[in-house]
């Protein structure tokens, strides 16, 4: 149920449930909690029946260990007690006098090893010859004496194969005669002969009364079977609490597969069959418990049987699971009961409370939301309680705020015609401005400090604009008139520098004419002078002395006066190239003075288009050194 509102996200196994789940049951609380309680009045249910069961299973199992062990305690009872009674006719056929011939001294032996030897189980004792006619009393403690043993229960050991003087034979249960009570033979051989034997016939009745089973469960007794079925010994022959036809010894025994089920479990000689039905055993249902018996001397095998009505050895069990079921029961019950309680008291306030929820939603924030719970029921009527008294007062601070919204509004109105007025009133000064009338200006009213800001933020952006604007219009003057300067300047120098040029260049030609002159007439006087000295080497009387000399001085004098005339034609071409330079360049100063002038009259026609009150000078500084320009008539550093 939890999970149903908005924490329990929508992924997960929560949203597979409600995949699963239909509407109408998960709208409805009483009937998601009335499942919720039979879902877990089911889970207990299963875990009290599970638990009962194992737990009964578990008192069973320790029940039929127990009657389990039972059946190997009567059996190992029987073992000692045919192991007891073997030793001892092992030790009385060793006596010499059963050697010899004096009948009467056997006899004499016969009594005193009954009496001093024997357990007081033993009913009767006899010496057996063996003869070609066949096997004969010789002595006995009682008269058969002389008497064959052909015909009659004792001869079962006639034949049997001794297989040292140490064996001794075991017969299954026997009536010595009619009327007798049944035995247990035991024969030995002789010692000192090889055809005579010493035959001891035991009772059983001792020993049915040693066994226990009508003491571990009342109308419970033991029996020993052999493999036939036929019955050993009988615990109901010795037990007060039945009659002595209720004695079975040496009858067969009803159940056989119960003797062919003990009898095939050789691994597990022992056990319990927890529940048969056999009338020729029990008149009810009983269980049995089972062990094998090792009877010494003998082929057979004997099986000691515990029986024991059901309802009485598994009483504790079906009271166990009796109980766990009423317990289970009681639980479920009272769980479902105590749920019911809760879920109906619980589904009650919240139907209450959405009743109430519900005259909210319409409108009555009046209805009256109190609980006497202090659960979670309780606080959640709580809640709705604090929320009814929070609606209740946001609705009156609503209504409150409604009516100073109309006030509010009324004002805003009333501000907004005047703001719309005055927006109207600034748009058109604005819009004057914007076609160039910069002698408009705002008037504040005082009426809304944002308006009056704006005016005056207006006022002083267009007495700015003005006087930059005056200023422009002295600046684009100042300028045209500079630039005419300008290149009328640079147009004066570049005649002048042309006229340089040509004259430098004519004094490069003529200088190169001169050095070429100047370098005829040195290579002529060297040519004199060479001549002179050949006609004064011809003519030895002939001496031109100082003459000569002159002549060379002359010509070097000539040629260095050609070298400077070449020096003087090279720096005339470089000033010429310069002045040439400097005239291009005086060119492009008045085709920028040119293109200056033409700005500055196109800004100067923009400007016009402004109207404004006074023109403005315009003051340049040339830089961050330059002089601050000269106050103007209100103090100001622009001047107007």
């Amino acid at each position: 149920m939890s999970g149903e509102d908005g924490s329990g996200g929508g992924g997960g196994l929560m949203g597979i449930v409600r995949t699963i789940v239909p509407d109408f049951v998960r709208k409805r609380f009483a009937l998601k909690f009335l499942i919720v309680l039979l879902v877990m009045g089911l889970a207990i249910g299963a875990v009290g029946l599970v638990g009962t069961q194992q737990f009964s299973d578990h008192t069973r199992n320790q029940t039929e260990s127990e009657y389990s062990g039972l059946a190997v305690q009567e059996s190992n009872l029987v073992e000692q007690w045919l192991e007891s009674n073997r030793l001892s006719t092992r030790l009385a056929s060793s006596s010499p006098a059963f050697a010899g011939q004096d009948r009467s001294r056997m006899s004499e032996a016969l009594q005193s090893q009954m009496a001093d030897v024997m357990t007081g189980d033993v009913s009767a004792m006899h010496l057996v010859q063996r003869t070609v006619s066949g096997y004969t009393f010789v002595a006995s403690t009682g008269s058969q004496r002389g008497n064959s043993l052909a015909g009659t229960q004792r001869s079962w050991f006639m034949g049997h194969d001794f297989g040292g003087v140490n064996d001794v034979a075991v017969s299954n249960v026997y009536r010595p005669s009619n009327s007798g009570s049944p035995v247990v033979g035991l024969a030995s051989p002789v010692n000192g002969t090889s055809d005579r034997y010493l035959l001891v016939e035991v009772g059983t009745t001792n020993i049915a009364g040693d066994l226990q089973g009508h003491d571990r469960a009342d109308g419970g007794f033991t029996m020993v079977v052999n493999e036939t079925g036929s019955i050993q010994i009988d615990e109901k022959g010795v037990t007060a609490d039945y009659d002595a036809s209720d004695d079975e010894t040496l009858g067969n025994y009803g159940d056989q597969r119960t003797v062919d089920r003990a009898l095939s479990l050789s691994d597990d000689p022992s056990g319990v069959i927890s529940s048969r039905t056999n009338g020729d055993v029990m008149d009810e249902e009983y269980a049995v418990g089972y062990s094998q018996i090792i009877v010494p001397g003998s082929d057979d095998t004997w099986i000691a049987l515990v029986h024991a009505p059901t309802d009485v050895l598994f009483g504790d069990v079906q009271q166990v699971t009796q109980f766990g079921m009423f317990a289970t029961g009681g639980a479920v019950l009272l769980m479902l009961f105590i749920g019911a309680v809760l879920g109906y008291n619980t589904s009650s306030s919240i139907d209450r409370l959405k009743g109430k929820a519900q005259e909210m939603e319409e409108g009555n924030l009046d209805v009256e939301i109190e609980s006497g719970r202090i659960d979670s029921i309780g606080q959640l009527y709580g809640g709705f309680a604090s929320m009814r008294d929070s609606l209740r007062e946001q609705i009156d601070e609503a209504e409150r705020a409604r009516k100073e919204a109309e006030v509010s509004r009324a004002e805003a109105m009333e501000m907004s015609s005047y703001l719309q007025e005055k927006a109207e009133e600034y748009s058109e000064i604005m819009q004057a401005g914007a076609r160039g009338d910069l002698t408009q200006r705002m008037e504040p009213e005082g009426e809304n400090e944002a308006m009056d800001q704006i005016a005056k933020d207006f006022n002083e952006m267009l007495t700015e604009l003005e006087m930059t604007t005056g200023q422009l219009k002295t600046f684009a003057v100042e300028v045209e008139e500079s630039g005419r300067s300008v290149q009328q300047s640079a147009e004066t120098v570049r005649d002048a520098s042309e006229q340089v040029a040509d004259s430098i260049q004519k004094i490069s030609d003529d200088a190169y004419d001169q050095k070429e002159r100047l370098q005829r007439i040195s290579e002529e006087m060297d040519g004199v002078a060479s001549q002179l000295d050949d006609f004064e080497d011809d003519n030895p009387g002939v001496d031109f002395g100082d003459s000569l000399d002159s002549i060379r001085d002359v010509a070097g004098m000539i040629d260095e006066a050609a070298d400077l005339a070449e020096d003087t034609m090279s720096e005339s071409e470089n000033v010429a190239g310069a002045a040439e330079e400097q005239a291009a360049e005086l060119n492009e100063v008045s085709s920028r003075a040119e293109e200056l002038v033409r700005y500055a009259q196109y800004l100067g026609d923009g400007l016009n288009n402004f109207e404004t009150e006074e023109e403005h000078e315009f003051v340049f500084q040339t830089g961050a050194g330059g002089p601050d320009p000269a106050p103007g008539p209100d103090g100001d550093g622009a001047g107007e």
